[in-house]
């Protein structure tokens, strides 16, 4: 599937613009009538999908960190890597077994229409949440769409600017702050900005073949303290070691090996990334 790419980033004055110019948004929550759209094809089950939060047995678990990381490179021989954490999601009912037979039948008969996770207040949807993070200046996102089809997203790019930790939020956490366009819901706080970094980006396009690119822009502070919050969603969704080509693999260990690896809450990987500004 061939695209067209371009450099153009949503503005934050796209998300008070009419449903035509935004990302696609359920009809559960525009309330309004929906332009046609290609037919929905099922996805392939994920079979460990709905499995806890666990560590699976690493027998280096007795090295450091920046130990585990610098072992031979070794080419993967299949095409999807695993993490090495798992994310629970929802538990499997009876009654789903009996009369859902894919992860994706599970989805919709649990999620909001269109949407690909559970929240209790159904209008914080998925682009609310990524208008959050645009609002913020925390990222600039540009949506590639199909060259015979202008209303199919196909990738987007992400450019991370900066991550606001509760000092820089200047508020209490819980306080609400106000959009500055018209929006509903109108108001968000911190535990939302950080609800942001998961949801805003369980976005699929109709036919099921979504894809994000994620990079630290250049202008990110290489300095800045990076919050727990954060690094706990890099340990689930960030980069994996063994998905990086070998002359990148070599530059982290370079990189590993010439600077301060101390602090074991400050992980390697995503220090690498925002210091190469890679994607």
């Amino acid at each position: 599937m061939d695209s067209k790419p371009t450099n153009t980033f949503k503005t934050k004055q796209s998300y008070s613009q009419p449903f035509a110019n935004r990302r696609q948004l359920p009809l559960s929550i525009a309330n309004i009538p929906r332009e046609g759209s290609l037919a929905l094809i099922p996805a392939k089950p994920l079979t460990n999908v709905y499995t806890e939060i666990v560590k699976r047995p690493n027998p280096t678990t007795s090295q450091t960190t920046s130990q585990a990381i610098i072992t031979k490179y070794n080419k993967p021989t299949t095409k999807h890597i695993k993490g090495d954490y798992f994310e629970f999601l929802l538990h499997i009912e009876p009654e789903f077994e009996k009369t859902c037979k894919t992860p994706l039948d599970i989805s919709k008969r649990v999620f909001y229409k269109d949407w690909h996770f559970y929240n209790s207040h159904n209008q914080k949807s998925q682009i609310y949440y990524e208008y959050i993070l645009v609002k913020t200046d925390s990222i600039k996102i540009s949506p590639k769409t199909y060259s015979n089809n202008p209303n199919l997203v196909t990738h987007t790019t992400i450019s991370i600017q900066k991550i606001p930790t509760v000092t820089d939020w200047e508020q209490a956490p819980l306080y609400a702050k106000q959009f500055s366009s018209s929006f509903v819901p109108s108001t968000y706080n911190y535990f939302d900005y950080i609800d942001a970094w998961k949801y805003a980006f369980l976005f699929q396009n109709t036919e099921n073949k979504h894809s994000w690119f994620f990079y630290f822009d250049k202008t990110f502070d290489k300095n800045q303290f990076i919050p727990y919050w954060f690094i706990n969603q890099w340990s689930l969704h960030g980069s994996h070691k063994d998905i990086l080509p070998p002359s990148i693999f070599d530059a982290l260990i370079t990189f590993i090996k010439n600077t301060d690896q101390s602090d074991k809450l400050r992980p390697s990987m995503i220090h690498f990334f925002i210091h190469c500004c890679l994607s």
